[in-house]
């Protein structure tokens, strides 16, 4: 790994703790960036990011909660990077020359193929929340300090990213339910 190249003394220590996390760390990457290559980057690069500040790390708090802080740090600021250069072509314009990525495997298992669909459209911080909270099983404590806001705009974010999904998902039964009865289907 990357790591065997720098100080070796804290080389131990943060890799073990690293790899306890590497999935949720891919995982939440993915859910922001939309994508396989720009969440390794992501991880790749926060992790560098992560084991550069690792001395202030303070042992015995919650690692997986500082890390994801970093990846999130790190996406913000590649964000703000980004929108300051030319526009690129939006996947949905190139699909059928380029195949698309699968989700990952943890959240279709717990949002379904149908919720998937309609937590894509959520704005970032309501998606991120709602991952934060049902896919990797953060308190709100934790998700308050991985996100730099209050614990209330965290169950602020929670309670309006589920009445979101709720009125989406009513909206898309509605759909199918009239779209199943027509002739033909």
């Amino acid at each position: 790994m990357f790591l065997g190249l720098i100080n070796k003394s804290n080389n131990k220590e943060f890799e073990e703790l690293l790899m306890q996390y590497t999935d949720s760390l891919f995982n939440f990457a993915y859910r922001m960036t939309q994508n396989s290559q720009d969440a390794e980057d992501l991880v790749q690069e926060s992790s560098i990011r992560a084991f550069k500040y690792f001395h202030k790390f303070k042992t015995g708090t919650n690692f997986k909660s500082w890390i994801m802080t970093i990846l999130r740090n790190t996406f913000i600021n590649k964000y703000r990077k980004a929108s300051k250069e030319p526009p690129k072509v939006a996947l949905e314009k190139v699909e059928g020359f380029v195949p698309a990525t699968n989700v990952s495997g943890a959240e279709e298992e717990v949002f379904g193929e149908k919720m998937q669909y309609i937590v894509k459209d959520l704005p970032e911080e309501l998606r991120t929340t709602l991952s934060l909270f049902y896919l990797d099983g953060f308190a709100y404590k934790d998700i308050s300090n991985i996100m730099n806001v209050p614990i209330g705009t965290v169950m602020s974010r929670l309670y309006t990213a589920r009445q979101t999904l709720k009125k989406k998902l009513i909206k898309y039964d509605k759909k199918e339910n009239i779209k199943n009865e027509l002739p033909g289907n």
